[in-house]
């Protein structure tokens, strides 16, 4: 069996498309986080991956579009392309090495790519992506609705959090950084509007020092939020192994970190690591960076940002690790995030089952790819 294409497809749904114009996007979905204050969320993007063999194969795997999905599918194309055609497809670790070598400024480029030779090789040996990564230690993936609109008014937010507690979502979480006053009144006024059992989590987006995350941490523990993630900027990890010390408040971090090596200096500074399947490496990378923090005692929580195959993905990894946590699923809107694929995923009591079938066990919406491929 040999590789005979390896083809990258750029997509973008642009929000004034959908809204009539961009001064009608909502201020909520334009700036949902604090990174974002500069530079608004102009839409929704993402690379598709399709692989195809000389036996008639096919494997589909989902690269993170940011921060443009034109550029990291030419990455795909015109790089890690020319390096697989031709090569046996089941060989995962060998060819992930080889373009982790080539391509190591940029992880995402390789794991739409690593994703579908995982799926391509399941789906030739007639297993699910969970089967061939060693088996499921759960069926059903807990997850957290993700961000809770912050709103202009504490009730305003309160009111857009208990809309996703009648959903059927029995974890949240709201994006802050407004400063911590402003913070702790919007987070109170969730709190107090949701079931007690509710886990509420926050994300600060690297909004604060290490005093005003300490100080911010400290009163969150009395309104029984779950955890705090990137309270300060993520790449100053001592930072937050610091603020780890002084509160008694899970610290989560890693949605922006790419490589295995890069995770491995962030572990024992955190109590709960975020790697993005579509960022940091497919399923190989993934695997590697679960299998680091499992042997130092650190949860896993993947960051849930993307489109449905991506999503796909990360139930099967999350599926096949002992230290899963919990999984952000993304509900920003998102006129991607259903329509790629042909299959819908299921939810029930706060939890998405993994698919079964063979390979990832979905398929491609063709109409979808046509309508939103960047050209």
């Amino acid at each position: 069996m040999r590789i005979t294409s390896v083809e990258a497809i750029p997509l973008w749904a642009a929000f004034a498309d959908a809204f009539g114009s961009a001064d009608q996007v909502p201020e909520s979905l334009a700036r949902p986080a604090f990174g974002m204050r500069k530079t608004p969320l102009g839409g929704q993007g993402g690379v598709i991956v399709r692989i195809t063999t000389d036996a008639g194969g096919v494997g589909i795997g989902e690269s993170m579009g940011r921060p443009g999905a034109r550029g990291m599918a030419a990455l795909i194309n015109d790089v890690l392309a020319p390096m697989l055609i031709g090569e046996d497809p089941r060989h995962v670790r060998v060819h992930y090495e080889a373009m982790a070598e080539e391509l190591r400024f940029a992880p995402m480029a390789l794991s739409g790519v690593d994703i579908a030779l995982w799926d391509l090789r399941a789906r030739a040996n007639g297993e699910s992506l969970t089967q061939a990564l060693g088996g499921a230690f759960r069926s059903t993936i807990d997850c957290y609705a993700s961000p809770v609109p912050f709103h202009a008014l504490p009730e305003d937010s309160a009111q857009a959090a208990q809309e996703f507690t009648a959903q059927g979502f029995t974890a949240l979480k709201l994006k802050i950084g407004r400063g911590v006053e402003t913070d702790l009144e919007h987070v109170a006024a969730i709190r107090g509007g949701i079931p007690p059992e509710t886990r509420l989590l926050v994300d600060a987006n690297g909004a604060y020092n290490v005093s005003e995350a300490i100080r911010l941490a400290r009163r969150l523990v009395a309104l029984d939020v779950y955890w705090l993630e990137e309270p300060v900027h993520p790449e100053y990890i001592d930072d937050l192994a610091a603020i780890r010390k002084r509160v008694d408040l899970p610290i989560a971090s890693g949605e922006w970190l790419g490589s295995p090596y890069q995770f491995r200096d962030l572990i024992d500074a955190v109590d709960v690591v975020m790697p993005n399947i579509t960022r940091c490496g497919g399923f190989t990378g993934f695997m590697r960076i679960a299998e680091l923090a499992h042997a130092r005692n650190v949860r896993i929580a993947p960051h849930g940002v993307g489109l449905g195959v991506g999503i796909t993905a990360a139930l099967h990894a999350s599926s096949s690790i002992p230290n899963f946590l919990i999984y952000e699923y993304n509900q920003l809107f998102n006129p991607l995030r259903h329509t790629i694929m042909n299959e819908a995923l299921k939810m029930s009591g706060g939890a998405l089952q993994v698919p079964d079938g063979t390979g990832l066990g979905i398929t491609l919406n063709t109409a979808a790819l046509d309508r939103y491929r960047l050209v």
